[in-house]
């Protein structure tokens, strides 16, 4: 299928989407719209990655009446963050059509008299007890995300709890998931009985198959921005390794292909149509069209293909980088990884991640920002500004702050300096305790996890000793872990982009700067380098 236009969505509509860059539906797009737009129920796989925000964002502006004065969908998703993103996109097609779309977080005006609202279980509860929000005029219900929602008891028993306030007796139904968990199966069966299934197989639980024909690797480098500095560095490491004359970019649209081309100039990097050898980025959007400049290259250094982000469906990842003799990478950000391992494992191709493409000294850079930041925060500088003064007269500010700078790694390092923007791997003297650093992950209780899940994902995918892993911290939404300081880098770049319990990981620094928000702001231990806190391990720590 060409054009939306043959789904019978509104012209508005679809020039708010052909501005956005999308300009044909996906597989997915082409089943869920028209079913959607009838006012059917529906179970559908798919995740972030696959098209689905617009697959039932559009269906839904198309065939409700704007203005009501009280929301006519809910939408309800795992995630705050989520959310406000979702709700943000989708509310600049209804622009187009006179809806309002809005979220209960994120700072949206007058969310109870949106037409279609965003929002987690917990909050709409809340809302609705306040009479914040009332839903009597409700006629379709999505949940995005049904599998993160269900899996978790305590988060099932509030989206039960939630559910009760919609008025889902005749109302529209739409439960989306990646994958179809049993979880999800059950309450589809149990509530909407009637559900079309797309793709058709989509509630069938999945029988062991004949593992395809391994057709080659796939990169993976997950990002939260998926496009932008991520991209100008990922092309910086693909014509850097020397192994390829050039780096072939898919896109969804012309529009996203004509952004980057102008990014990618700004650093140097010159772009044209594949096959141009005078250019070494090819920026594509026809995939057909790029795999045959791709067949006509004689040059013996290979093209690598990257999809920037996910492709849609597997004949979409198999037209971009079935046969390429360098493989392919794909940028996408770390919520549609759950989509990229199912095409992957359906088109029979071994997944590999990548890590971040940054340097030893923008950690040390980040680091010793957050030194300064405490000091500047916490510490009376007064005393310092008078004995400092006569060596800024004479040498200036910023060279009496890189000469500060200098000192302190050059105390911090002991006997053995590290030059400027490098890493020290010096360790403690025997008998003295071991640094801890605390890390910042972006899953808690609510995704499932729990204190023997995470030491057992630091330590198999770090590849690093249990007794370097100290205090294992469980919070509603994210986890704090103490790890010791010769490894956290290491921790940190292994579990970027992996998933636990079926939920996309983000490792940080913790930026708490060793304040515990749990503790009223006090030091919730010794603090560490870069005024993080950091303990020992403990044998009951990771218990807690």
């Amino acid at each position: 299928m060409e054009s939306f236009e043959d789904l019978g969505l509104k012209p508005e509509l679809i020039e708010s989407l052909i501005a956005e860059g999308i300009e044909r539906p996906t597989h997915l797009q082409e089943e869920v719209i028209p079913t959607l737009r009838k006012g059917n129920s529906a179970l559908i796989r798919g995740g972030p990655g696959a098209g689905v925000l617009v697959s039932y964002g559009t269906a839904l502006l198309d065939r409700l009446d704007a203005g009501q004065g009280s929301p006519l969908a809910v939408v309800l998703v795992p995630e705050r963050p989520e959310a406000v993103r979702k709700a943000r996109a989708l509310a600049r097609a209804a622009i187009t059509t006179g809806h309002r779309v809005a979220a209960l977080s994120g700072s949206f005006a007058l969310p109870g008299r949106a037409d279609i609202l965003f929002a987690t279980p917990a909050d709409l509860l809340a809302a609705t007890r306040t009479a914040e929000v009332k839903l009597d005029g409700v006629v379709a219900w999505v949940l995005d995300g049904a599998a993160a929602l269900l899996e978790d008891p305590h988060a099932s028993a509030v989206l039960s709890d939630a559910l009760e306030a919609v008025p889902t007796g005749e109302a529209q139904g739409i439960v989306i998931a990646e994958p179809i968990t049993p979880e999800v199966r059950e309450f589809t069966q149990s509530h909407l009985p009637r559900a079309v299934h797309i793709p058709s197989d989509a509630a069938t639980p999945a029988e062991p198959e004949e593992a395809p024909v391994q057709r080659g690797t796939l990169r993976i480098l997950a990002s939260e921005q998926g496009a932008g500095q991520d991209l100008v560095a990922l092309v910086d490491r693909v014509l850097g390794d020397g192994d390829a004359h050039h780096a072939l970019l898919f896109f969804r649209g012309e529009d996203r292909a004509a952004d980057a081309a102008d990014l990618l100039a700004l650093h140097g990097f010159l772009s044209g149509a594949p096959g141009e050898p005078d250019f070494p980025v090819w920026l594509a959007v026809d995939a057909m069209e790029a795999r045959r400049a791709i067949d006509a290259d004689s040059d013996e250094n290979p093209v690598v293909a990257v999809s920037v982000g996910s492709p849609t469906d597997v004949d979409e990842l198999d037209r971009r980088h079935g046969g390429s003799r360098a493989g392919g990478v794909v940028l996408a950000p770390a919520r549609q990884i759950p989509h990229l391992r199912r095409l992957g494992s359906e088109a029979g191709y071994a997944l590999e991640f990548l890590s971040p493409p940054t340097r030893a000294s923008e950690d040390a850079a980040r680091r010793m920002h957050d030194m300064v930041r405490r000091a500047v925060e916490e510490a009376d500088l007064a005393p310092y500004h008078g004995l400092l003064q006569p060596a800024v007269r004479e040498f200036g500010s910023p060279q009496v702050s890189a000469a500060l700078a200098w000192l302190l790694r050059s105390r911090s390092s002991g006997p053995k300096t590290s030059a400027p923007g490098t890493e020290s791997e010096t360790r403690p003297a025997p008998g003295a305790p071991v640094p801890f650093l605390r890390l910042f992950l972006s899953i808690g209780s609510r995704d499932g996890v729990g204190p023997g899940d995470l030491l057992g994902a630091i330590t198999g995918e770090a590849g690093v000793k249990g007794d370097e892993v100290g205090r294992i911290d469980i919070r509603d939404t994210f986890s704090r872990v103490d790890v010791s300081e010769r490894v956290a880098a290491r921790v940190i770049e292994a579990l970027n982009g992996i998933t636990v319990k079926g939920r996309s990981v983000r490792a940080d620094y913790d930026r708490s700067i060793g304040r515990d928000p749990g503790t009223g702001g006090k030091e919730s231990g010794p603090r560490a380098p870069g005024g993080r806190t950091g303990r020992g391990p403990g044998r009951g720590a990771r218990d807690r």
